[in-house]
């Protein structure tokens, strides 16, 4: 085999590698974008980022990349929080948002109470 041959083969692998990566990468990014909206939250600069990268099996045993994405969220328009999508190919497998929507403090109001003189106060 010559070496342009061989050369050839290896940009065609390239290429295709990096049209697969954009198509996991289109897809992490709309997954992430339906789940945080779906939480209603706000997916922060629009974009993922590759975590991780390996080889793994499928439950049918077939041998393809599992991608691990990293995206910013935000419930509150304040805090910035992590999230993952786990991809086996380019399908999308497992969301994960880190903790959010704190309960608002609970506030009571108690009618009727009495003065320091012994007096109802009913105004409230």
């Amino acid at each position: 085999m010559s070496v342009e041959v061989l050369f050839l083969v290896v940009c065609a692998a390239l290429a295709a590698f990096w049209y697969d990566s954009m198509r996991a990468r289109e897809a992490a990014l709309d997954s992430a974008r339906r789940a945080t909206e779906a939480a209603d939250c706000q997916l922060l600069d629009a974009t993922v980022s590759l975590e991780t990268l390996r080889p793994a099996r499928e439950a049918g045993g077939m041998l393809r990349l599992r991608r691990v994405y990293r995206f910013e969220f935000s419930d509150d328009g304040q805090r910035r929080l992590e999230g993952r999508v786990t991809l086996h190919g380019s399908r999308p497998q497992r969301i994960e948002l880190e903790p959010h929507r704190e309960p608002p403090p609970t506030w009571t109001i108690i009618r009727g109470g009495r003065d320091a003189d012994g007096r109802g106060d009913d105004r409230y």
